[in-house]
């Protein structure tokens, strides 16, 4: 019986060093990964109006999202000369429309959760 169970603790031992290697290697990954994409990325998001803020403003009539590109975003600003167009160009535009999930979505690849190594037995 001691036997077998210093042979189960060496086999365990094994499996957690095992673990932890295949963890790292998961890590380096996701780097490399992150650097060729480019290690900064910018989203926006733009809220809905609030109510407080519905009666005091026309709404967003200035902003445009174009439905074919998810990464412009349009403001019509008013100028001596008429409308001016400005567009900017971030890696994801989520419009007021857009849910918690949509966003979540679209970052979670980008987010890693940091556990503590397995301690060996």
């Amino acid at each position: 019986l001691r036997t077998r169970t210093r042979s189960q603790e060496r086999r365990l031992r094994g499996q957690g060093e095992r673990q932890h290697a295949l963890e790292m290697e998961r890590r380096r990954l996701h780097n490399a990964v992150q650097e060729l994409k480019g290690n900064i990325r910018v989203f926006c998001r733009v809220r809905p109006l609030l109510a407080a803020e519905e009666g005091t403003q026309k709404g967003m009539e200035h902003l445009r999202f174009p439905p074919q590109d998810n990464k412009t975003l349009s403001h019509i600003g008013r100028e001596r000369k008429g409308d001016v167009k400005y567009d900017f160009s971030f890696d994801r535009v989520f419009p007021p429309s857009a849910s918690q999930e949509e966003v979540f979505e679209e970052i979670s690849m980008l987010v890693q959760v940091m556990e503590p190594p397995t301690p060996p037995f």
